[in-house]
């Protein structure tokens, strides 16, 4: 008897609708993604409202020697047929680097937490020492200019002021100890702006907040070496600018997961469980900034583009796997859809589409229990009560459906194959889209190898013909 067309071409209209199905679960993987962001978003704002609390990401920049420079230009003005001459008077500041700058630091790292979110915090210990050269600063005085010396000031500015746990301390080789107040002049001032004496100004200079002290008994050309201590606090991220002529800057840390970052790569480091140590080394030529400036050719702020330092990362964060998974999800579940219809169409077994998008919204749920799994429970530990959990499930739900525990049981070791596959693309975040490529390939060689003897015309494998 001849078979009806409708079910001839059964195991081909199948497999558009297995197809289909996938694409349709796209849909929910997308709120999946949504939700993903959202959540990763809140944990960012927690992040950000905990961590500036305690000081919030730093960068220090200093020490520089600022001296004054008074100018008193003349200017001729015409008035009823006369000309007489007016004096305006303007500031303009000179900015020295220090010649060799040495900063050492302590960090002292842990968590807090609000809610179900960690913040890792740090406390710093600073020291520093060095040395300031004082050069003829003739060509740099501009004219009608005379450099006020008993002006001179030491300035240091971070990001935020509330970090700072003791006053800092500065002291000279002249045997003074310096006293410093909040707020430089540099706080209020517009890139490369000379301040006017009668009008100062009052632009924002972002998250620059500096202090300064007045140096007394500073002789022109006369040098002098120092030493400084500060403890800051802050969260995430510690930076420290360039701010020598020649820097060196060694780094001591209990966070066992530094994440370097800035305009320059440590020159040594050694990480372990217990922490981390790293030093920098940024000579004259690489920093990029002049050691001797007038702030009008040259905004002191300028000095951040030379900043690095680490990051505290946390590796227990799983929002950036989560968020890689479902970069991959619409792959895997393929696979997974591609591994149940590959069963039809070597025996004569058959599932219902309707069954295939149970198994598909299963797999979807997966990505669901695994990002709410992050929030409570390492990486690891989520990605395996999540995986197991879904493999069980299908696995029992696919015996019952083919009526064959036995299938039921590959059906579980094909599923844990792939789901060790999906998690080992997670960590091989460098390899994935070889890794992808190679399994997207062997797919289709599984794929084809099945179905090489099928009658795609037919209910099942054909007939040799006699």
């Amino acid at each position: 008897m001849a078979q009806s067309p409708l079910a001839a071409r059964s195991l081909g209209l199948k497999l558009l609708a297995v197809g289909f199905i996938v694409i349709l679960l796209a849909v929910p993987l997308l709120f999946v993604s949504i939700l993903s962001w959202e959540r990763a978003g809140r944990a960012d704002e927690v992040r950000a409202e905990v961590g500036e609390a305690y000081g919030g990401p730093q960068l220090v920049r200093g020490p520089f020697l600022v001296l004054p420079v008074q100018i008193e230009t003349p200017v001729e003005i015409r008035e009823d047929g006369q000309t007489r001459t007016e004096i305006r008077r303007s500031t303009e500041h000179i900015i020295l680097s220090a010649d060799q700058l040495q900063v050492d630091i302590a960090q002292a790292s842990t968590l807090r937490r609000r809610a179900i979110y960690d913040v890792p915090v740090f406390d710093a210990a600073i020291q520093m020492e060095g040395r300031f050269a004082l050069p003829p600063l003739g060509n740099l005085t501009p004219q009608y200019g005379t450099i006020d010396w008993s002006g001179a000031e030491i300035v240091f500015a971070i990001s935020d002021l509330r970090g700072i746990g003791e006053d800092l301390v500065f002291e000279t080789g002249m045997g003074q100890r310096l006293r410093f107040e909040p707020q430089t002049v540099f706080d209020r001032l517009s890139p490369h702006a000379v301040i006017d004496s009668n009008n100062a100004g009052d632009a924002q200079a972002g998250r620059w907040q500096g202090v300064a002290a007045g140096l007394d008994r500073l002789a022109p050309e006369a040098g002098f070496d120092f030493t400084a201590s500060l403890q800051l606090s802050g969260a995430d991220l510690l930076l420290v600018a360039a701010s020598g002529r020649e820097t060196q800057v060694s780094l001591q840390s209990d966070w066992p997961h530094p994440s370097f970052l800035g305009a320059y790569l440590p020159q040594t480091r050694d990480i372990s469980d217990g922490g981390h140590a790293a030093s920098w080394q940024v000579p004259y030529l690489a920093r990029g900034v002049p050691g001797v400036w007038r702030q009008s050719q040259f905004d002191i702020r300028n000095v951040d583009r030379t900043a690095f330092g680490v990051r505290l990362f946390s590796p227990a964060d799983g929002y950036t796997n989560v968020g890689r998974s479902l970069k991959y999800a619409i792959f895997f579940i393929g696979f997974l859809m591609l591994m149940f219809f590959l069963i039809e169409a070597a025996t004569r077994d058959r599932i219902h589409a309707a069954q295939y998008l149970l198994i598909g919204v299963t797999q979807v749920i997966f990505y669901l229990l695994l990002l709410a799994f992050s929030e409570h429970m390492a990486t690891f530990t989520a990605y395996l009560t999540a995986s197991a959990a879904t493999i069980t499930l299908t696995a029992l739900y696919a015996a019952a459906a083919f009526k064959n525990r036995t299938k039921g049981m590959a059906v579980f070791g094909v599923l844990s194959v792939i789901y060790a596959m999906q998690y080992a693309l997670v960590l091989l975040e460098d390899y994935a889209l070889l890794m992808g490529a190679v399994l997207a390939f062997l797919a289709m060689a599984i794929t084809m190898y099945v179905t090489r003897r099928l009658d795609w015309y037919a209910l099942g494998p054909a007939t040799a013909k006699t």
